[in-house]
């Protein structure tokens, strides 16, 4: 996309360890946003020796594809943009690019049946998809923050549909009263309309990882996890949110194919995202 807007491609799979078909789903997805608009993408290596340093899997590879991400964010200077990822610790550089640019007014809905709050040195995986939220609030490897354009602080957050917290993440929650919504609270999507409005913010990012999705109606990731939204109920509260606030972010992660006919299951999602492309 040229001008206001940026679809950006960032087929990262390192967070995950080693699961490269998040590698493929997100190019699978990028090619049907692509029949209407042509996607930046962000470089990614394949290479799937992976060493752990600073209490981080593959720590080299995800830093360097930060700072190749933060020089594309830096070099169009969006209003908005849509992340096409592989996992989710592709939203450091998005979403605290966006936060800077709104100065603060960003809420941040993370849709995600996990917190992706643990610290390195928390985290028995290492694995960086689990630390990408606690790396955005401020906290974990200090390169990785200073990285970041911007800090959101905690009100700012809010986690639904998460039913898979580690006790640490858990604990930092009730610590930093981040509301947590199971999706029979947010399947209305009022109470988080509600919510955000009371705090005062006007700007939105939605953070979706598609194992915030029941897996008995979308089975496609690498960590399901009982329970969650079914595909319409979240395709609703998509919308219902983007009507209440100015969409500045929006992101689709985590999709994990075993064929390219389970794309299929993904086209309300991608419709959201192109429709907030073209606004």
């Amino acid at each position: 996309m040229t001008g206001e807007n940026l679809g950006l491609l960032f087929p990262q799979w390192q967070g995950s360890g080693d699961n490269l078909s998040l590698y493929y789903g997100s190019q699978l997805i990028a090619k049907e946003f692509e029949r209407v608009c042509k996607l930046e993408e962000v470089a990614v290596s394949l290479e799937k020796e992976l060493c752990v340093e600073r209490n981080i899997r593959g720590y080299e590879t995800i830093i360097r594809q930060m700072v190749d991400t933060s020089g594309l964010l830096n070099e169009r200077k969006p209003k908005k943009v849509l992340l096409v990822g592989g996992d989710c610790g592709t939203e450091p550089m998005p979403v605290s690019y966006l936060n800077k640019r709104y100065d603060g007014d960003l809420a941040v809905i993370w849709f995600d049946a996990h917190g992706d709050l643990n610290l390195p040195e928390e985290s028995p995986s290492r694995h960086f998809h689990g630390m990408p939220l606690r790396h955005l609030l401020g906290e974990g490897d200090n390169l990785i923050i200073e990285a970041c354009f911007s800090q959101l602080s905690p009100k700012q957050v809010v986690l639904a549909g998460g039913r898979d917290l580690d006790k640490a993440e858990v604990n930092f929650t009730e610590k930093h009263n981040i509301p947590v919504f199971s999706a029979e609270e947010a399947g209305e999507c009022d109470p988080l309309v509600e919510l955000i409005k009371r705090i005062g913010f006007h700007n939105l990012y939605i953070h979706l990882d598609l194992d915030v999705l029941n897996p008995n109606c979308f089975p496609h990731v690498g960590l399901p996890a009982t329970g969650g939204f079914n595909l319409g109920q979240l395709s609703d509260c998509l919308k219902a949110l983007a009507k209440s606030f100015n969409l500045a972010g929006y992101s689709i992660l985590e999709f994990s194919p075993s064929k390219p006919d389970d794309i299929k299951e993904l086209k309300p999602f991608i419709d959201f995202g192109l429709h907030f492309l073209a606004e």
